[in-house]
C-alpha cells in the first residue's frame, strides 16, 4: 500500500514539514517519487516513520539516528545495546534527581547550607558537601551557569550559603533532559532561595524523567516493530530451548 505525505502526516500527527525535516536529517530511506515528482511513502516507509517519530521524542534527533542508522545497517546487537544504554542513562540522572531530594530534606539542607565564621567554604569544601567533584564545579562555571566572587587575598572562590543552593539547582537540572540553554534560561528566572522551591524543582525533574522512560517504551515497542519488518527472522516470540541453554564456564 502506497500513501501521499499529507497521508502519513495525518496518522502521525506532524506536518508534511515536519516529514520533509526527517527525510533530509536522513532518519529514514528516501522515498521514491512519481514522474511528476510525487513522493511515494510505502509501507516501509510508515513503519520507519513511525519508529522515527517516537524516537526523535524519546532520544532526540541526534541520538535517534544513530540508533535507526545500527538497525539499517543491521547491526542488532550494537543496536540493543544503543538502547540499554539510553535507558541507564536516564536511570543515573533520576538517581541524581533523587539523591538531590534526599539532600534537600530540611536537616541535611542545614548542615549542607550552614557556613564557618568567615562566611563562605572552599571549591574543595563545596564538593564534597555535594559529592561532586571540583572539575565538575569548573566546568559548570566556563559554561556560565555559576558565578562566584573570590577572595582578594588568596584568590579562592568564595561559595557562601546562595552558591551552594545554586549548585543543587544546576546539578539538579544538567541531570534532567533540558538542555544547557534551557537551563540558563531556568537559572535565572529561578533562584531557589528556599529548600522548598528546590524541592519542587526536583519533584518536577523527576516527574519528567517519568514521561521521558514512559516515550522511551513507547519508542522501543515501534523500533521493534521496525526490526520485524525488515527482518520477520531475526526475533521469535518463543524460541526453542537452544535459546535458554547457556555454555557454562569451566570451574578454575
Amino acid at each position: 500500500m502506497n500513501y501521499r505525505p499529507i497521508d502519513i502526516a495525518r496518522k502521525l500527527n506532524i506536518s508534511t514539514s515536519l516529514l520533509r525535516h526527517y527525510e533530509t536529517f536522513g532518519l529514514f530511506p528516501t522515498p521514491e517519487r512519481t514522474k511528476s515528482g510525487y513522493r511515494i511513502y510505502t509501507e516501509e516507509s510508515f513503519t520507519y516513520l513511525k519508529a522515527v517519530r517516537t524516537c526523535t521524542l524519546a532520544y532526540g534527533y541526534k541520538n535517534a539516528k544513530n540508533i535507526l542508522d545500527t538497525l539499517r545497517a543491521k547491526h542488532y546487537t550494537q543496536f540493543f545495546w544503543l538502547l540499554n544504554e539510553e535507558q541507564y542513562n536516564l536511570y543515573q540522572q533520576k538517581q541524581i534527581a533523587e539523591k538531590t531530594l534526599a539532600l534537600l530534606q530540611e536537616k541535611q539542607s542545614i548542615e549542607i547550607t550552614q557556613m564557618p565564621k568567615k562566611g563562605w567554604i572552599s571549591i574543595g569544601e563545596a564538593a564534597e558537601r555535594l559529592s561532586i567533584t571540583e572539575t565538575t564545579i569548573r566546568h559548570w562555571t566556563k559554561e556560565g551557569l555559576l558565578t562566584v566572587s573570590r577572595d582578594k587575598e588568596s584568590n579562592y572562590r568564595q561559595f557562601d550559603e546562595s552558591a551552594l543552593r545554586q549548585l543543587l539547582i544546576i546539578r539538579l537540572l544538567r541531570s534532567s533532559i533540558w538542555s544547557l540553554d534551557v537551563v540558563k534560561e531556568i537559572l535565572n528566572t529561578f533562584h531557589g532561595e528556599t529548600p522548598a522551591e528546590i524541592i519542587d524543582l526536583a519533584t518536577q525533574s523527576i516527574s519528567l524523567l517519568n514521561k521521558q522512560l514512559e516515550r522511551q517504551f513507547i519508542a522501543q515497542t515501534y523500533l521493534y516493530q521496525l526490526l520485524l519488518f525488515l527482518n520477520p527472522d531475526y526475533l521469535v516470540d518463543f524460541p526453542g530451548m537452544e535459546f535458554y541453554n547457556f555454555d557454562r564456564p569451566e570451574r578454575l
